[in-house]
């Protein structure tokens, strides 16, 4: 009996530890910069306080009948909606990327949310070169897209077998964008498809492969026969 007390009393003990460190947990949110967020904590209880924090300096609380008080000076930016306790941030910037917290003696622990605010993602753009009698397609990220390259996902589509699972990330390949190979047997009137990802949106950019091919030129084509055939005659009449 006093064993099987003492394994209950430790599996309620590891049972607490879990849900402390879960409590310090921060859940990822995801931003543009220029767009709003709202971080939401997970309760449903009737608040009278709520303080939130970003890292340590706090920016608004609110307590009882008063209005919402915001830190260090008003900011039209930052709502908090007192009923369910949201923080609502407009029109954000890369300065408004950190740690928040919701802070209040109406929750059992305090809630935390790291906030990415990402560049507005811009459309890959797709280079193909003829080499060999083959066909390579790059997908780039324009260089001027350059926070947070590290959450791009490259994916391709095509009705070639290698586009399929053929998703990667576009970071690991920064100095060699993702790249798929065709050859000159492969059916060239598909379109390829190059989706980029980033945790909120997608963009696409697509090519045919035969605009990849070097168009023959005709005048080279007929001048190698003129001069073909002015060979042979002075050949004959020698």
């Amino acid at each position: 009996m006093a064993a099987g007390s003492a394994a209950g009393a430790l599996l309620l003990s590891i049972w607490v530890l879990q849900l402390d460190l879960s409590s310090c947990q921060s859940l990822p949110r995801f931003g543009y910069v220029g767009g709003n967020v709202t971080l939401s904590p997970a309760s449903t209880v009737s608040f009278t306080e709520i303080t939130w924090k970003k890292g340590i300096n706090k920016i608004i609380d609110w307590s009882g009948n008063k209005e919402p008080t915001h830190y260090p000076v008003p900011n039209d930016r930052v709502h908090l909606d007192i009923k369910s306790g949201d923080l609502v941030l407009f029109n954000l910037t890369s300065s408004d990327e950190d740690e928040y917290e919701i802070e209040s003696v109406d929750l059992t622990h305090g809630q935390k949310f790291n906030l990415t605010v990402l560049d507005p993602l811009p459309s890959p753009t797709l280079g193909c070169y003829w080499v060999n009698e083959s066909i390579s397609v790059h997908c780039e990220v324009p260089q001027s897209y350059r926070r947070h390259r590290d959450l791009l996902r490259c994916t391709w589509n095509c009705s070639s077998q290698q586009c399929e699972n053929s998703s990667q990330l576009m970071a690991l390949v920064a100095n060699s964008p993702p790249e798929l190979r065709f050859t000159k047997d492969d059916d060239l009137s598909q379109e390829v498809h190059c989706f980029v990802k980033d945790p909120v949106s997608s963009r696409t950019s697509s090519k045919v492969l035969s605009t990849c091919v070097p168009a023959d030129n005709p005048r080279h084509r007929y001048l190698l026969i003129a001069i073909t055939f002015v060979g042979i005659f002075f050949l004959i009449v020698l």
